[in-house]
C-alpha cells in the first residue's frame, strides 16, 4: 500500500528506542524527514547510525528532557529550522512506574505525570500552531492499554494513560477547527527493552516454575508479544492520507489481550 508519506516531516519523541525508534526508521524508509528526541545521547546516536547512509540527510536528533517546557520549545524550533515545517507529531516519550499504591509517593506520581501526560500536552500545544498555519497535520499519541484495564499494580501509568485517551479525543475536537487530525494508539505488550526487563524480573521471582518464553506466550491470545515495527506500521498508516477519515479515535494494538468492548 502506498502511504504517500514521502517528503513529509515528523517529530518523534522517545525516538531513540523501542516503538519510537521503529517509527522513526520506518518513516525514513518511506521517504520522510524525521527529528527524534530523547534524554539519552548514546541511544540517539545509535538511532542515527541505524538510519544508514540513505537516511543521514533526513534525520536530526536532539537530546531533550521533555519534562522541561523550554526543551520542548527547542525541539520544535530545531525541526522547523532543519526541515521548514512539521507534518506529523508522534508523542511517544515516557513511561510510568508500576508499584504498590501505598508505597508510591506524591512526588513519584507528579514526576511520571510530568513526562507521560504533560510532555504530550505541551508538545502538542507547541506543534499545533505550525500545523494550523498550513491547515494540515497529524498528531499521533502513543499511549498504552493500561488506561483501558485498571490495575492496582500499575495505577500511576494507568491513570496517565486514561487521561491521555481523554486528551486525544478532546484535542481532536480542537484540531478539527484547524485542519489537524489527532489519533491515539494503545499498544499492549510490545517486545521492547522495558518489556524484556519486566519479564525477566517476573521469571526470576517465579523461580524454576516459569521461563521468560512461557510468560511471554501467555501475554496475548496470539501467543506472543507484539513487535515495535508492528506498532510503527500502525503509526505510519494513521499519519498517512490513507487514514484521512480516522480522527479522534484511540486504536488498540495488543494481540487481543484486552477483551473489553471499548478500546
Amino acid at each position: 500500500m502506498e502511504l504517500g508519506l514521502g517528503g513529509k516531516v515528523a517529530i518523534v519523541t522517545g525516538g531513540s528506542k523501542g516503538i519510537g525508534q521503529a517509527a522513526a526508521l520506518g518513516m525514513l524508509a518511506e521517504g520522510m524527514s524525521v527529528l527524534v528526541c530523547a534524554r539519552g545521547r548514546e541511544a540517539l546516536d545509535e538511532t542515527i547510525r541505524a538510519a544508514g547512509a540513505e537516511g543521514q540527510e533526513r534525520i536530526e536528533a536532539v537530546e531533550a528532557d521533555l519534562t522541561d517546557p523550554l526543551a520542548i520549545k527547542r525541539v520544535v524550533a530545531r525541526a522547523i529550522a532543519a526541515f521548514g515545517r512539521i507534518d506529523v507529531l508522534v508523542n511517544n516519550a515516557g513511561s510510568a512506574r508500576p508499584g504498590d499504591f501505598q508505597k508510591i509517593t506524591d512526588e513519584a506520581w507528579k514526576t511520571d505525570f510530568e513526562l507521560k501526560f504533560f510532555g504530550y500536552v505541551r508538545m502538542a500545544r507547541e506543534v499545533l500552531p505550525h500545523m494550523a498555519a498550513r491547515r494540515s497535520g497529524v498528531i499521533v499519541n502513543v499511549i498504552g492499554t493500561g488506561g483501558l484495564a485498571p490495575s492496582a499494580g500499575y495505577m500511576v501509568g494507568g491513570a496517565a494513560n486514561a487521561a491521555l485517551n481523554h486528551f486525544t479525543k478532546a484535542l481532536a475536537a480542537e484540531g478539527a477547527r484547524h485542519g489537524v487530525r489527532v489519533v491515539g494508539i494503545n499498544p499492549g505488550p510490545i517486545l521492547t527493552e522495558r518489556l524484556k526487563l519486566f519479564t525477566e524480573q517476573r521469571a526470576r521471582a517465579a523461580g524454576a516454575g516459569q521461563s521468560v518464553e512461557e510468560i511471554m506466550k501467555r501475554m496475548t491470545p496470539m501467543g506472543r508479544p507484539g513487535a515495535a515495527e508492528e506498532v510503527a506500521d500502525l503509526i505510519m498508516f494513521l499519519a498517512s492520507e490513507r487514514a484521512s477519515f480516522i480522527h479522534g479515535a484511540n486504536v488498540t494494538i495488543d494481540g487481543g489481550a484486552n477483551p473489553g468492548l471499548i478500546g
